[in-house]
């Protein structure tokens, strides 16, 4: 949603790693959702259309921004920050509802778990999001902040994507492996910014409140007022 433009573009090919986000999300959710897509309801669709039209949204931004169509590029933000950015947060919050009151179908204790992930990323997206329509003018962190509204809405993809793959046999691996997986993104990125010069703040934020995340994920099922708060929002 940038007005301004520098002399050379910014992340020339940051569309097919946004493509690559897409793909890992299809494949993810391959054997989850969309090879039971009848057994799914309208909210877990609502929902998964919303959050891949989210992702094909920013790989059509850096094309628009790439090719000088700026104008176009900030219609096409705002129409996505205000239509999809609402119904990402609104969808998020009906997932954590129909997880809790289905609890009987999950393994003990673990919608807990989950509904904290869920909640805590519920929060970080749309941090990240008034991040980046805040610093607008700012190309710079602009676009990470925008780019890590998509490794907000990652892991899921990600914990479903490593049971693919041999040596993560349980769900307690692959969801930390997941998270791992976006601080290291977060770390070459962060890598990318000191080979150009500067170092700059968006991904040093985004680090902290991923690692943060990943700490207090691993013991927020065990905390009762959690689960009190959680039981209430269900009802």
């Amino acid at each position: 949603m940038s007005t301004t433009r520098t002399a050379h573009p910014l992340y020339p090919h940051a569309s097919w790693y946004f493509a690559l986000a897409m793909i890992v999300t299809w494949i993810g959710f391959s054997t989850s959702y969309f090879a039971r897509l009848k057994d799914n309801d309208i909210y877990h669709h609502i929902h998964g259309a919303t959050a891949g039209l989210w992702i094909a949204l920013l790989i059509i931004q850096p094309l628009l921004y790439k090719y000088g169509k700026l104008r176009l590029h900030r219609r096409l933000g705002w129409i996505g920050t205000l239509t999809l950015g609402p119904l990402l947060i609104l969808g998020g919050l009906k997932m954590m509802q129909l997880m809790i009151r289905a609890q009987d179908t999950y393994p003990p204790g673990i919608v807990y778990r989950l509904s904290f992930i869920d909640a805590y990323s519920i929060i970080q997206f749309a941090l990240f999001l008034f991040l980046s329509i805040y610093h607008g003018k700012d190309v710079h962190k602009h676009a990470r902040y925008m780019a890590c509204t998509v490794l907000t809405i990652l892991p899921p993809a990600i914990t479903r994507l490593l049971f693919f793959i041999p040596g993560f046999d349980s769900f307690n691996k692959t969801l930390n492996g997941s998270f791992f997986i976006v601080e290291i993104v977060l770390l070459v990125l962060l890598w990318d910014d000191k080979r150009s010069g500067i170092i700059r703040r968006p991904y040093i934020v985004a680090l902290f409140i991923f690692g943060l995340l990943h700490v207090t994920m691993n013991y927020a099922g065990g905390w009762e007022w959690w689960k009190h708060v959680m039981n209430a929002f269900a009802r």
